[in-house]
């Protein structure tokens, strides 16, 4: 995984063929949707996304990447279900402490929707080459800078990860020992954190005086080496997912949000 890339992985599926804009706007259908629709609606949610990354192979990357925010969803699961405020209906005792029916059904809920918002944007990150999106963006009439930053956020993380590699091969090379005991990993962290931090400043001077030297900010007559194609059956996908947005927001009118 490059830095340029992001999280992309190469693929021919019918999503890695959709316009970048296009699975922007059904990211934000699905966090809307699972944040708005009754309760009943994530798993069906969750169903969709199940499918949509087993149809592109990368259900297993998926699945693998929710093992961080595994600890969230648990964490909200258990708070919620031990120490919801006003909670009366309750189903065990450990202790001091209760398990309530209604804290259970809300930490399931929030952890419910959590995880379709993070699986949505794995997803999106897998298929989508961040190159594509700036330019996707950009041809959208979107700022240019807003697009820049758009770009960088995606690639931020694989940065960093790509430089704490090397420099950890660095140190090691050196004979930094880097496993063992916590206090010696914890102390291992010391040589890592500060090559890390002055390195990312440095990158973003040479990127700055990159951008400055290419006009980055030159208005107008901006052209671009890279054209993202934009088929028929992508603009009739956007029509479709406004038209779902308005469905959703009907139909959380019509029935209180559990």
């Amino acid at each position: 995984m490059s830095a340029a890339a992001g999280y992309f992985r190469p693929g021919d599926s019918w999503l890695h063929r959709r316009n970048p804009v296009t699975k922007l706007l059904a990211l934000f259908w699905v966090i809307f949707a699972a944040f708005l629709l009754p309760p009943p609606a994530l798993p069906v949610l969750v169903a969709l996304l199940a499918v949509a990354a087993a149809s592109t192979r990368l259900l297993r990357a998926v699945i693998r990447n929710l093992r961080i925010p595994a600890l969230l969803f648990a964490s909200i699961l258990i708070v919620n279900a031990f120490f919801f405020p006003g909670a009366r209906d309750v189903i065990a005792r450990l202790g001091p402490l209760a398990v309530s029916r209604d804290g259970l059904s809300f930490g399931l809920i929030s952890a419910g929707r959590l995880l379709v918002a993070f699986s949505a944007s794995i997803l999106f990150l897998y298929t989508t080459l961040a190159d594509d999106l700036l330019e996707a963006l950009v041809a959208r009439g979107a700022s240019h800078r807003i697009a820049f930053v758009v770009l960088s956020a995606v690639q931020m993380v694989p940065r960093l990860q790509g430089r704490a590699a090397s420099i950890l091969e660095a140190q090691q090379a050196r004979g930094l020992e880097t496993g063992g005991s916590l206090r010696r990993r914890v102390r291992a962290l010391v040589p890592l954190v500060g090559p890390i931090v002055l390195g990312s400043l440095i990158d973003v001077r040479e990127r700055t005086f990159a951008l400055e030297a290419r006009a980055f900010g030159a208005r107008p007559g901006r052209t671009a080496y890279r054209v993202v194609p934009d088929p028929a059956v992508d603009r009739l996908l956007r029509w479709a997912i406004v038209a779902a947005a308005v469905g959703v927001v009907v139909v959380a009118n019509a029935r209180p949000i559990g």
